[in-house]
């Protein structure tokens, strides 16, 4: 093979790094969260994107020398834009790399040397694309190998069968993943300028807790708060505090003042102790793959994972091949074409996760109704692309925004409790797994609604309450112990 084209391999190659990557083994920690791997038509799609683009730097290269100066110049300067845009989702695994305007003078000030000194630029490139010809190898080749064995990913379980039973009162806990207190009803410094008209409607009628305490609260700062421990001490009803992961179906977590590991899905968890009284219960959630490790214990179940930019979406190789280089010139939450992919396949969620609950809300046979929402937490379904940029230092602004999804999901399942005849025996609790995780002040209080059937006069308790209570009060309003709002104050408080 020639040197040139040796030069717009490896560089084609380099391009397309982030894409390659996601074809490699995983640990068991990232298999743990994958719902599906990729195949070899993500592996086909990428290697037309990397010929291609090495056709195109070939070509380019043999015309350099008859085109204008200017225009010679600025190839070098291209060149360097495109390894940017490439290697930029480092930042997502290595956050602390450097702060994002410090990268960005970086990058211009790489740009104007570049330039300004475009023939040394040249021989720079050209040298680091011969130094990474060997990486040719690894990206086409090893990937053939790991993807003609077996999935490390298991199918889902099959759900467990459907009871007879049914409890005093239904139940749907619906956990919104990074919904703030403070940013959606505001509080002594900052007043409110969340819009969301139905929760407020339904505050009246509730138990509110104005500083309900997120799961773990006191244990670790706001933000190094996780949905990985929070969500699990939910639903055991104590705080987890360390996890470790043996493979994809198998996680093992450690509850504080315990010495012996429980593995995730077994032990004494709100849907085990719901289905030993006889009662149904139903999951939609994402991020945690809760029909994997939950299935003996819910008779319905959704899940999905959390969208990146680890690949395309498309099973098509020739959309996935055009989804890989549009993804190389947009980040999450950012796009020049509109809406980026990880926002579309983040509202598809949002979407898939709403349907699913409201199927729960109208099925009288699911006595207990856990929903874990993808909102308000990034990528932005508001986001408007690259015009948002200009709100980058104003980041409650954005989130305040996207508290409007959360208000939508909660009038479309109260709508369907009401269409269905179900809301007189529904009682609903919205809540949350962790605060907002910002730059701005931050607060360890999430929103705590506990609305009971046929209760109208509201109740709100300025108390610190600690939401890992939560398992308990679904119990115990299922069995029918709690009748009014001051009754699930006065439980929380001895809960504690």
């Amino acid at each position: 093979m020639g040197r040139t084209a040796r030069i717009s391999l490896s560089l084609a190659n380099l391009v397309y790094l982030r894409a390659w990557a996601d074809l490699i083994p995983l640990g068991s920690d990232n298999l743990f969260y994958r719902k599906s791997l990729p195949d070899f038509r993500l592996y086909f799609a990428l290697i037309g994107d990397v010929l291609a683009l090495a056709l195109l730097i070939f070509l380019l290269i043999r015309i350099a020398p008859r085109v204008p100066s200017w225009l010679r110049r600025a190839l070098p300067v291209a060149a360097i834009a495109i390894l940017a845009f490439a290697f930029s989702f480092l930042r997502a695994h290595l956050p602390h790399l450097a702060p994002v305007s410090v990268l960005a003078v970086l990058f211009v000030a790489a740009e104007i040397l570049a330039y300004k000194f475009s023939t040394r630029t040249v021989r720079i490139i050209k040298g680091l694309a011969l130094a990474a010809t060997p990486c040719l190898a690894v990206t086409f080749l090893a990937p053939i190998y790991y993807l003609s064995r077996p999935s490390p990913i298991p199918p889902d379980p099959p759900l467990a069968h459907r009871l007879n039973g049914s409890p005093a009162v239904r139940v749907i806990w619906v956990i919104f993943d990074e919904w703030d207190q403070r940013l959606t009803f505001g509080d002594a410094d900052t007043p409110s300028a969340a819009p969301v008209p139905t929760i407020a409607s339904l505050s009246a009628r509730s138990f509110i807790a104005s500083r309900a305490l997120a799961a773990q609260s006191g244990a670790v700062p706001v933000y190094n708060m996780a949905t990985a421990l929070a969500i699990p001490s939910l639903l055991y009803g104590k705080l987890a505090i360390a996890f470790g992961t043996e493979d994809a179906s198998t996680r093992n977590l450690l509850f504080t003042g315990e010495s012996d590991p429980t593995v995730l899905g077994s032990g004494n968890s709100v849907f085990a102790r719901a289905r030993s009284l006889g009662w149904n219960s139903a999951i939609a959630g994402w991020f945690l793959p809760y029909c994997r490790i939950f299935a003996s214990q819910v008779t319905d179940c959704y899940w999905d994972e959390m969208f990146d930019q680890a690949s395309s979406a498309s099973r098509f190789p020739v959309q996935a091949a055009v989804d890989e280089t549009r993804m190389l010139f947009e980040s999450e939450m950012y796009s020049p074409f509109g809406r980026s992919l990880v926002v579309a396949r983040h509202t598809g969620e949002y979407q898939a996760l709403l349907a699913a609950a409201k199927r729960y809300a109208a099925d009288a046979a699911i006595g207990l109704a856990f929903i874990h929402l993808n909102v308000p937490h990034k990528p932005y379904l508001d986001n408007p692309g690259l015009r948002s940029l200009v709100h980058t230092g104003q980041p409650d602004a954005l989130y305040i925004k996207e508290l409007r999804w959360v208000d939508n999901a909660v009038a479309e399942i109260l709508c369907t409790l009401d269409n269905s005849g179900l809301a007189s025996k529904t009682a609903v609790i919205l809540s949350s797994d962790h605060p907002a995780r910002l730059a701005s002040r931050t607060t360890p209080y999430v929103p705590f609604i506990v609305h009971l059937p046929g209760y109208a006069p509201g109740v709100t308790s300025s108390l610190e309450l600690s939401t890992l209570g939560s398992a308990d009060l679904v119990m115990a309003i299922a069995n029918g112990q709690i009748h009014s709002p001051l009754d699930i104050e006065n439980f929380l408080v001895r809960r504690q």
